[in-house]
Order: structure tokens, then C-alpha cells, then sequence
């Protein structure tokens, strides 16, 4: 009887629809097959080595290599050295079962087609073979139709078998990637919205100065007496930051201040003066050399300010800032309160936006106040008169 090879079919006549089809049949499977370079590998594990001839013997040598191996041990070894697609393996070796090395293989999840062999069988070795990994079971002696068929069968569970890990490794990079994508997005989204969040922050910080700022000029815009403009100035103060120690003074030559006007909240009267006047002495000259506004929440920074003349203000919190027109300092506002009502964002904010507006009115109200004095001559006036 001729052997029929796992590569060989019966000559027959293909109409032409069939021919149409074979041939895209054919260009799918050289798409999503992929190309073997190499002979597939056969592994015979059989003490008997006529089972290993027998196999050689019906092989095309070209597509097939066969390696035969009599023990566990000459299998291991062989399975170290060569990648292996078919293992052929008898369930009783000179050196155990043939049911360890289906198992071995199994647990190292090797994508090694395994048929289990013997001339003992039964129902149960059967059942085991299947449980330790096994994917078929043939019943010695062969038929070659019979063993030629299950090769076949092999052969095709082991290029489906690759053919599927190449999917899952081509997957698994396109996650990878996606997900290296769907990162940097996020990165970018959280970046966006932290801009987002800055510029409502900003915009929001913004209108609360305009609104302040309109709101204090629609005060003060018609202000043209010094005595009255002080007072609303602490009055709006009192309003916005709430009750505390206030005091504004007014330069009254280039290296001294003068009380203009104040807020006695928490203070003792019979030290009230003392404070003031330590105020303007010493507070005053430090603060009107400084750009933005004071904030001072302990001892320590007290102490770093104004060293050894801190004592008057120790335990306080304070604000302090200066009201400058074109660079020039035309008044200092000082706050201060109990630690216990600390001044927020908002006092900050406040005094930001009140400082420079502040500067413009007094500078216009020594203006007018000079050019009074000097008959009309509106340019010779001079802050510190």
C-alpha cells in the first residue's frame, strides 16, 4: 500500500470558481501564516527506535526533521538543545513514564504538540494522558494512514498554535503602545487642566481686583479733603478684611512718617500712642522701601524685620504696605490683630489692589492742595510739605 505524506493529496479537477477561490484562500493564508524558515521538528521518545525509522521513513526530509530519543534523559536533552514542534512520546520508558516529560512540558507551557504512544492502552492511561497535557493518543503498532493522519493533525495545531502567539505578541505591542498613548494623552490632559485651573485661578484673582479696584475708585473718586479720604480708606478696610488694628502714614520729610489717621481695635489705650509713634518711626521706613506688601505671621519673621524694635508687634500678625505714585511712597498702611484671626488671601488681594489707587489720590490731592498754595502753579509742589 503506498503511504499518502501528510503534504500529499488525491489529483482533482478544479473548476474554474474553485480556482478563484483557492487562489484568495491561498493569498489570506500567506498573509496571516507566517512563514516557516525551518523544517518542523519531530521528537520520537520511544525505547523502541523502529517507531523513529518507521516515522523517517514517510517524511518529506526537506519539511521534517526527526529526532529520536529512547529514554527521558536523551529527551531532555534534546529538548534543551532544539526547538521541537511534534513530540511523539511511549507512556513506558526504560527510565519512567512518558506521562512526566507530557507534564514537564505542559508546566512549562511550551507550545509543543505532544501524542502519547503505548501497546497497553486503556481508558484510564488515556484519561491521565489527557489531563498531563497530552493532545492525542495513538495505539501501537501504527497503521501509516492512521499515524500519517494524526501528524497532519499535529502539524496544523502547531502552525494554528504559533500563528496565535504571533497575534498575542503583536497585540501585546499594540497595547503597549496604546497604552504609552493613552499616557502621554493623560499627561497632557492633566497639563491642560492644570493650565485651565492657573488661568480660572488668574482670571478669577483678576476680576476680584477690578472689582475692588472700581469699587474703591467709585469711593474715592470725588475725595478731595485728606481727612476724609483717610477715613473711608479705613473704613473700606475695616469692611473687607474685618476688625483689626489699623494705622496709615504719611511722609513727612524724607526719612520720617507722620500719623495720618488709625484704628485702635485691640490695643490699650494708655500704650496706643507709644505703639503709633514706634510705628511710624521704625515700621513705617521699612515698609515703604519694599514693593509688595508685608505679610507677617510669627516672631521669627517680626524678628528678621525688625530686629530688636519688634517687641511692640510681638504675638501680632501684620500686614503692611506701602501707597506709591510713579515710584514714589505717599503713604503706608500697617494692620495688625490677635493670631487667632490671621489675615487670608483676600487682605492680601486687597492690599494689592488698594496700594497703588491709594498713592494716585493722595498725589492728587497734594496736588490740588499745592497748587492752591502756589497760586495755579500745578507743577511745584512738593510730597513732604
Amino acid at each position: 500500500m503506498p503511504i499518502q505524506r501528510p503534504w500529499e493529496t488525491k489529483p482533482r479537477t478544479v473548476t474554474g470558481e474553485e480556482a478563484v477561490s483557492s487562489h484568495h484562500s491561498a493569498s489570506v493564508r500567506s498573509d496571516s501564516q507566517p512563514k516557516c524558515h525551518r523544517p518542523w521538528r519531530l521528537l520520537v521518545v520511544d525505547r523502541d527506535p523502529e517507531v523513529g525509522r518507521t516515522l523517517s521513513d514517510f517524511v518529506d526530509r526537506d519539511r521534517f526533521q526527526v529526532h529520536q530519543a529512547q529514554t527521558l534523559a536523551e529527551a531532555r536533552g534534546h529538548l534543551a538543545a532544539v526547538t521541537v514542534d511534534l513530540a511523539l512520546i511511549d507512556l513506558d520508558l526504560p527510565d519512567g513514564c512518558g506521562m512526566t516529560l507530557a507534564d514537564e512540558l505542559q508546566q512549562r507551557r511550551s507550545s509543543i504538540q505532544t501524542i502519547m504512544i503505548s501497546n497497553d492502552p486503556s481508558l484510564q492511561r488515556a484519561i491521565r494522558a489527557m489531563r498531563v497535557g497530552a493532545d492525542d493518543f495513538i495505539v501501537k503498532p501504527f497503521a501509516h494512514e492512521e499515524l500519517n493522519d494524526r501528524v497532519h493533525q499535529a502539524v496544523q495545531r502547531r502552525k494554528f498554535e504559533l500563528e496565535r502567539r504571533r497575534r498575542v505578541r503583536r497585540l501585546k505591542r499594540i497595547c503597549k503602545k496604546l497604552n504609552h498613548l493613552r499616557s502621554e494623552v493623560t499627561q497632557q490632559v492633566d497639563i491642560l487642566c492644570q493650565d485651565l485651573v492657573t488661568a480660572y485661578q488668574e482670571l478669577a484673582q483678576q476680576m476680584h481686583h477690578m472689582m475692588q479696584a472700581t469699587e474703591f475708585g467709585t469711593l474715592m473718586r470725588s475725595e478731595l479733603d485728606l481727612e476724609q479720604l483717610l477715613r473711608k480708606t479705613l473704613e473700606y478696610l475695616i469692611n473687607k478684611i474685618g476688625p483689626t488694628n489699623a494705622a496709615i502714614f504719611l511722609p513727612a520729610s524724607c526719612d520720617r512718617f507722620t500719623l495720618g489717621g488709625y484704628i485702635n481695635y485691640d490695643c490699650a489705650s494708655d500704650s496706643a500712642d507709644m505703639l503709633l509713634e514706634h510705628l511710624a518711626d521704625i515700621v513705617a521706613l521699612r515698609v515703604a522701601e519694599c514693593e509688595e506688601p508685608i505679610h507677617i505671621t510669627d516672631n521669627s519673621q517680626l524678628s528678621d524685620w525688625f530686629g530688636d524694635d519688634s517687641a511692640y508687634l510681638v504675638d501680632c500678625h501684620v500686614l503692611a504696605f506701602r501707597c506709591r505714585h510713579e515710584d514714589e511712597t505717599l503713604g503706608v498702611v500697617v494692620l495688625f490683630r490677635d493670631p487667632s484671626c490671621p489675615y487670608d488671601n483676600t487682605a492680601m488681594d486687597t492690599a494689592v489692589t488698594i496700594g497703588p489707587m491709594l498713592g494716585d489720590y493722595l498725589a492728587r490731592v497734594i496736588r490740588i492742595h499745592h497748587r492752591h498754595l502756589d497760586g495755579g502753579d500745578a507743577d511745584n509742589w512738593d510730597v513732604s510739605a
